[in-house]
């Protein structure tokens, strides 16, 4: 089978996908690539690998004013375009429902027929965290277009591949003997000692690991500000004042840790609980997440208002719970001041400092809820209750989605009824079934995980092998 995968470069991506083509075309792969590029100041990096016709460059190509068009334009969209629409963080939240609207079929029309024009086989999705990311996905999905969306494995450390926006696994993750073999070993050690929820492939000879440290293409700073300059008068529409304020806080350090430092000083200091020993008899653990942020504006855009979630677990649970929220430790120099204390407020709510552990939390509710965070995953390694309110990986975990209109049963129902250890065994053996040994982050972090030859080469042959695994997983089905 012939192969053409499509990068979405959100970001520095850019940079990560020309060493991966140019690991690609060390081998002599057949695999051919093609890019949707959605920052201009890399155009340099991927002229070198690929020609005109295979980049999608979408400041150039996306209409100045908004087009839109017939309705009738997305009959065959896959998913709901005001859903991915709300995938919306900051940029551009000060538009009208209208503008966004449009500019949305302008992403999808734009992305459709660029894939279908290149013959695309597969979608590389580096991070899903905007309208414009779920809106390439859905046009691929819509033309046939295979999605490839690494993501880390949490606490199992290491990467696998998303067929979707929800973190979905792939269709030949399965329960093997050997898998299954090695999740009770890593689920008995998880209990023993538990493992951070996001490190480094844990099993990567260190020592024999080629850490070369491949090309940035990181310029110096004036030539960043100049080229940024450049872009904003390119392209004015594609800025307003809240873009200008996040990439100047990107780019001044000491005005971004000034007003967070301010705000972590007044939130730091809002909680009920500091100690394990001051815990409710009985409660229910809701750690909040860090908003806005992909992992919870994504794929649950419903909860981004994480007050929802409050309301809707203290109005079900038992009258003898108390709901103890946790803020998210990021999250403490950036969420307003009035926010904890207007959760402060409620009654049979208390708030546990940040810096608790979350796994004593975890252990002690009589069940952990979250959108979409790691915490139910977390738990569910423990074999304590936890329900999961979006779609994503812990939810995937444990077997299902909880609607709002089911939680009070629910509730119910997980605490009478522990998911049984085998579950929790096959559940995480086929995550180890689809487990590849690289790392997967944009370029420019501190340490450059990302840009080491080893990292790059693991995460080619990782593709080449999934591309294999699903080829064979298809036809056995058919």
């Amino acid at each position: 089978m012939t192969y053409k995968i499509a990068l979405y470069g959100f970001g520095s991506f850019p940079v990560v996908y020309r060493h991966l083509i140019e690991a690609a075309q060390a081998e002599h792969s057949p695999v051919g690539f093609c890019l949707i590029l959605t920052a201009p100041n890399w155009r340099d990096v991927v002229r070198g690998v690929l020609p005109e016709e295979d980049v999608l460059d979408v400041f150039r190509e996306l209409p100045r004013k908004p087009v839109g068009g017939d309705p009738a334009l997305l009959s065959g969209y896959c998913g709901s375009l005001a859903e991915d629409l709300a995938a919306l963080k900051r940029a551009y939240r000060k538009r009208t429902g209208a503008w966004l609207h449009a500019r949305g079929i302008d992403f999808y029309c734009l992305y459709k027929n660029f894939l279908a024009r290149r013959g695309a086989t597969h979608l590389l999705m580096s991070n899903i965290e905007s309208p414009d990311a779920k809106i390439a996905v859905a046009a691929a999905q819509e033309l046939g277009v295979g999605i490839m969306a690494p993501m880390d494995l949490r606490n199992l450390s290491g990467s696998y591949f998303s067929i979707d926006s929800y973190e979905t696994p792939p269709a030949y993750a399965t329960v093997t003997s050997e898998a299954r073999a090695r999740a009770a070993e890593i689920i008995r050690d998880f209990r023993r000692q538990a493992l951070p929820a996001r490190n480094l492939p844990s099993d990567i000879d260190i020592a024999r690991d080629d850490l070369t440290l491949l090309e940035t293409y990181m310029p110096r700073f004036d030539t960043r500000a100049k080229r940024f300059v450049a872009v904003v008068l390119e392209r004015p529409d594609m800025f307003d004042r809240e873009v200008v304020r996040v990439s100047l806080m990107r780019n001044f350090g000491l005005v971004r840790n000034t007003i967070r430092g301010v705000r972590r000083w007044h939130n730091e200091k809002r909680y009920d609980i500091d100690q394990v020993g001051m815990l409710p008899r009985r409660f229910i653990y809701f750690p909040l997440q860090y908003t806005p942020e992909a992992s919870i504006n994504v794929p649950a855009p419903f909860f981004v208002d994480q007050f929802r979630v409050i309301d809707a677990l203290r109005f079900a649970m038992p009258s003898d719970c108390t709901l103890v929220v946790k803020e998210h430790p990021a999250c403490v120099e950036m969420r307003p001041h009035s926010f904890m204390q207007r959760v402060r407020k409620l009654p049979d709510v208390e708030v546990a400092k940040a810096t608790m552990a979350s796994n004593d939390l975890v252990k002690q509710a009589v069940v952990t809820v979250t959108v979409t965070g790691t915490a139910a995953f977390e738990a569910f390694l423990l074999g304590q209750p936890a329900l999961a309110l979006g779609r994503g990986l812990s939810a995937w975990m444990l077997g299902g989605v909880t609607s709002l209109g089911d939680i009070r049963s629910s509730i119910e129902a997980v605490i009478a009824r522990p998911v049984p250890d085998q579950f929790v065994v096959d559940q995480v053996a086929k995550l180890i079934n689809v487990r590849y040994p690289f790392f997967f982050a944009t370029a420019h972090m501190a340490g450059e995980p990302m840009l080491r030859r080893g990292n790059i080469e693991r995460f080619w042959a990782a593709i080449v092998d999934h591309l294999e695994r699903e080829r064979t997983a298809i036809q056995r089905a058919i």
